[in-house]
């Protein structure tokens, strides 16, 4: 019998996977109640940082949690069989951004995954919808893979 599931992922193989996929769940905590959400992300490699864009009303739980989570997580898989699946699991804190200090090149990161996620919506010009940035500064960084998940080593 194994005591873990599959096989972990290098450091460098994480930061691919997280790379490529852009989008996971973020799970953030306010005391003793969780929410977790569905979110586009971009990876910068440059800061070692997860950049996220809310985009909420007035009523979100979004910018409520975040501003209280001491610690947060950011998942994201890929599965397709029992022996063809990777995850990663990012730990971290969150802070928010203010608008002046997001730069061009972070911008493209986040829309280079975000608007394969979101299509047509994103584009779309509400008034109702609030625009918000926030980091995630990673402090863990963990994967696991099936054994059919080629590796950077094969």
């Amino acid at each position: 019998m194994h005591d873990q599931i599959g096989y972990s992922l290098s450091t460098a193989e994480a930061i691919a996977f997280l790379e490529q996929r852009g989008n996971g769940t973020l799970s953030l905590a306010n005391e003793n109640r969780a929410y977790g959400l569905p979110i586009s992300y971009g990876y910068d490699e440059a800061y070692d940082r997860i950049v996220i864009e809310f985009v909420s009303t007035d009523s979100s739980k979004k910018e409520q949690f975040a501003s209280t989570s001491e610690e947060v997580t950011l998942s994201t898989y890929d599965f397709q069989d029992q022996t063809t699946w990777a995850s990663v699991i990012v730990t971290g804190s969150i802070h928010r951004i203010p608008p002046e200090k997001v730069s061009n090149r972070v911008a493209a990161l986040f829309f280079s995954r975000a608007d394969d996620a979101a299509g047509d919506v994103r584009w779309m010009d509400k008034e109702t919808f609030d625009k918000s940035w926030y980091e995630i500064e990673i402090e863990t960084l963990s994967g696991r893979r099936g054994e059919n998940v080629p590796t950077q080593e094969n």
